[in-house]
């Protein structure tokens, strides 16, 4: 056989190799990388014991909350233990706040104008009933309509801790009736007649609640016009934010 035949059979014996194996090659002649971010996976374990962590101590805090701080809104005072003196956790809105939320109460009955409401500059909160509007002339009883409204204000009442003095006022127009034979009778048992209604019927606690009476002696109006006296003849529902003669507890 020829030189050239031989090397002819040799190089046909040989299998031809393609692109493909070699790129095959090279792939598995790569040596196998170190896995350098195994810390990512330590990390993600302990992201989520946390997480459950804080879930547990959520809803245990939740379960507890009346026991730890009272039974929220409303009764916002606690005792210090063994120190006899009484802590404002701050729950109660300030004085700003219960003005809008009357004005919008007094708004939604139409008791009366817009102006019926006072944020005074001492920090209480006035409400002006129209006399008229609650009772007839020269009586005391208060009028069905009037309920309505009076439980409206209610439950803005119901909504904040602060005391609450209502406080009767009359015209100049003499009162001789068997009843009330004087105007101080007439304007402290109107008073009354409202914050029992409060208190016996909308529910408003009467620890909360004193009256005031100023018979005719405090008008708003001069008492020329009947317009101007029947301005006079109202109920007004001061807020404050403590009785002006309280005292410290025993």
């Amino acid at each position: 056989m020829k030189l050239e035949d031989i090397k002819k059979t040799n190089e046909y014996a040989t299998p031809v190799r393609g692109d493909m194996d070699v790129f095959y090659d090279e792939i598995l002649s790569y040596p196998v990388e170190s896995r350098k971010d195994k810390w990512s996976v330590s990390w993600s374990d302990l992201m989520m014991t946390m997480f459950i962590f804080f879930a547990v101590m959520y809803v245990f805090q939740t379960g507890n909350r009346d026991l730890f701080f009272g039974d929220g809104p409303g009764k916002n005072n606690v005792s210090d233990q063994g120190s006899q003196t009484v802590v404002d956790l701050g729950v109660n809105p300030n004085p700003s706040q219960v003005y809008d939320q009357t004005r919008q109460a007094i708004s939604e009955v139409l008791v009366n104008d817009p102006g019926s409401i006072d944020l005074v500059d001492d920090g209480s909160v006035r409400i002006i009933l129209a006399g008229d509007l609650l009772f007839d002339t020269g009586e005391s009883r208060l009028k069905a309509g009037a309920r309505y409204q009076l439980n409206q204000i209610a439950r803005v009442l119901n909504e904040n801790d602060f005391v609450i003095n209502i406080v009767g006022h009359t015209d100049d127009a003499p009162s001789r009736s068997e009843r009330y034979p004087t105007n101080w009778e007439l304007s402290s048992s109107r008073a009354v007649m409202v914050a029992r209604y409060l208190t016996e019927v909308s529910q408003v606690d009467p620890e909360r609640i004193f009256i005031s009476a100023h018979s005719y002696h405090q008008p708003v109006r001069s008492n020329d016009t009947s317009r101007d006296r029947a301005l006079n003849r109202r109920v007004e529902i001061i807020l404050v934010k403590q009785k002006p003669y309280a005292t410290p507890n025993q």
